[in-house]
């Protein structure tokens, strides 16, 4: 019993601290985020201009908990890890997916400002793309196939970084619209949303290193 307590403890503590990490680096003004709570501020006023740091800062404790917890049982580390990832990231892509689906124009407004596309399919890949994300984003969770899953889910991340690279080289001032259509409203938002997805693909490629297998199947018993 003891050697699932204790990991267990250590990977919810894990969770947490990279619950606090995207929060931090995605969602500044969110209920989990550190750096923007109001007794903070009165002591320190200019902790919010350190949220990246301080999201960073979080991943890195994330990992140093996981370590612990699959040193005392490293099977439950890697089913409880793969099942919170597939979980997680997988959220990630239907939320993301839903703000683009619902308004179409701004999404494909927004990917016209990369510059990346001709204009005649800039319109059917910003009605396209959105349906990518969230069905691949339920694949994820609900499919067994999870090597061709997060492989593509990889490589979405990849064109993710790419586009966001592209936008700060050429200084075009604008986001991946993954929670937000509007553009960056600064060159730190770009950032924020780079990092975040640098922080995430490498999850995503571990699972295209995991078997091909349901939620249930990650804990079922192979006899």
């Amino acid at each position: 019993m003891k050697k699932i307590i204790a990991p267990a403890l250590l990977l919810l503590l894990a969770t947490i601290f990279t619950a606090v990490c995207i929060a931090e680096i995605s969602f500044p003004e969110s209920f989990l985020t550190f750096t923007d709570q109001n007794w903070l501020l009165k002591i320190f006023p200019k902790a919010w201009k350190y949220s990246i740091e301080t999201g960073l800062s979080c991943f890195v404790i994330a990992i140093l908990l996981v370590i612990p917890a699959w040193k005392i049982n490293n099977v439950f580390t890697t089913k409880s890890l793969e099942t919170l990832l597939r979980l997680g990231i997988g959220a990630f892509f239907i939320t993301a997916s839903i703000f683009k689906i619902q308004d179409p124009l701004a999404f494909a407004t927004l990917v016209a400002q990369y510059q990346f596309l001709p204009e005649f399919i800039n319109n059917l890949f910003s009605l396209v793309y959105p349906q990518f994300e969230f069905w691949f984003g339920l694949a994820l969770i609900i499919a067994p196939f999870t090597k061709e899953i997060a492989f593509v889910i990889f490589w979405m991340f990849v064109s993710f970084i790419i586009a966001l690279a592209w936008a700060l080289v050429w200084d075009l001032g604008i986001t991946c619209g993954c929670f937000a259509l509007e553009g960056a409203q600064s060159k730190n938002e770009t950032w924020t949303s780079l990092i975040r997805d640098l922080v995430l693909i490498g999850p995503t490629f571990w699972l295209t290193l995991r078997p091909n297998r349901s939620l249930i199947g990650i804990w079922r018993k192979v006899p």
